[in-house]
């Protein structure tokens, strides 16, 4: 990257840092320090506005990016998971990783860089209450899967997890054990009841975010598209000014095939599910409410089309998903634009 200043490599632990830098005449300088406010007060006291910093993605670098704004420098974060100019070394330091960090913007142009985009506070708070949410959710099917198997620990093998979802059944079978199981089964009931509370006070929040927002609302008119997929995908996607196309969304989601290339030849496998799993999981489950519902439109045929002519239904559900991300791209970019839906032919309806 081109500059007037320095090219600094931060690599940040959870207590402390190592800084390696370049500066114009080719010097290496390095320093470190703790990760504390105090710590980082220190550290951007040696900075300039001429300087350009690189860190890998972490939660800690994010905080460092906002606060490096006041100096005026540049801040560029990485996805560490696509640094293998790192990860292949066989010298693993946190020295030698902040070095290599500091040589990378220092060869190589923004553009040729696995740049992490930084969320506005916007996407931050969105990001933080799609995540928060999801985390509850997943904490709630752990606790009825202990439920579940408290039954089977009792011989009872005729329960259903279908049966444990609301609090009026679970009252209704939890007589059936008997034994230490009884408070068992009494603790993980407290623990769902608080977990229900805090995940309908999230779901009330994201649907109220839902609500003020006339770009999250016009996502909404695409068939499937509830609150937390639209709230998820203007999350992480944002107004889509990032992307070119929506082929590069989809990549970004993690939607697209593996390719293999061999001389003429081109092998399509799995999805490569690098992207963002949160509002890709969100995507799936929006296609099959489409697939399985009575007014899918167009995507519903689309999906029984390449069903009915032998592709796999993960093939088929993934395109649908596909295909559901590049529309709500459009409708983020083109503002105004709503989901407009082409009638079905009745053959491919399902």
């Amino acid at each position: 990257m081109q500059g007037n200043g320095r090219w600094i490599g931060l690599d940040l632990s959870k207590k402390t840092y190592e800084m390696c830098y370049f500066d114009q005449k080719g010097k290496v300088g390095r320093s470190g320090g703790e990760t504390t406010k105090g710590g980082r007060a220190k550290l951007y006291a040696k900075l300039k506005a001429e300087d350009i910093v690189a860190m890998e993605a972490n939660s800690l670098a994010f905080v460092m990016e906002k606060e490096m704004r006041a100096i005026g420098c540049t801040v560029v974060i990485l996805n560490a998971s696509q640094l293998s100019v790192i990860y292949a070394s066989t010298k693993k330091t946190d020295k030698e990783d902040a070095l290599k960090l500091a040589r990378l913007v220092k060869i190589y142009e923004k553009e040729d860089l696995p740049i992490v985009d930084v969320p506005t506070e916007k996407e931050y708070y969105r990001r933080k209450l799609t995540k928060e949410c999801k985390t509850l959710k997943d904490d709630r099917t752990q606790e009825i899967n202990r439920l579940h198997a408290l039954f089977l620990q009792c011989g009872i093998t005729t329960m259903k997890r279908s049966n444990l979802q609301t609090d009026a059944n679970r009252q209704k079978v939890l007589p059936q054990l008997f034994g230490y199981e009884v408070g068992q089964a009494k603790r993980v009931c407290e623990r769902l009841t608080l977990l229900e509370a805090q995940i309908k006070e999230l779901e009330q929040t994201i649907t109220k975010e839902c609500k003020a927002d006339k770009d999250i609302k016009r996502l909404q008119t695409i068939p499937g598209v509830g609150d937390k997929t639209a709230l998820a995908f203007a999350a992480y996607v944002g107004d889509g000014k990032r992307f070119n196309n929506g082929d590069e969304v989809a990549n970004y989601l993690g939607l697209v095939p593996r390719v293999d290339c061999s001389g003429s030849i081109n092998r399509y496998g799995h999805i490569t599910k690098k992207g963002n799993r949160i509002v890709r999981a969100l995507l799936y489950q929006a296609a099959w409410s489409i697939v399985r519902s009575k007014h899918g439109g167009a995507l519903k045929a689309k999906y029984f089309y390449m069903t009915e002519r032998g592709k796999g239904k993960k093939i088929s559900i993934t395109a649908i998903a596909r295909k559901m991300a590049k529309l709500m791209y459009l409708i983020m970019k083109n503002k105004g634009e709503e989901y407009k839906e082409l009638p079905a032919p009745a053959s491919r309806a399902g």
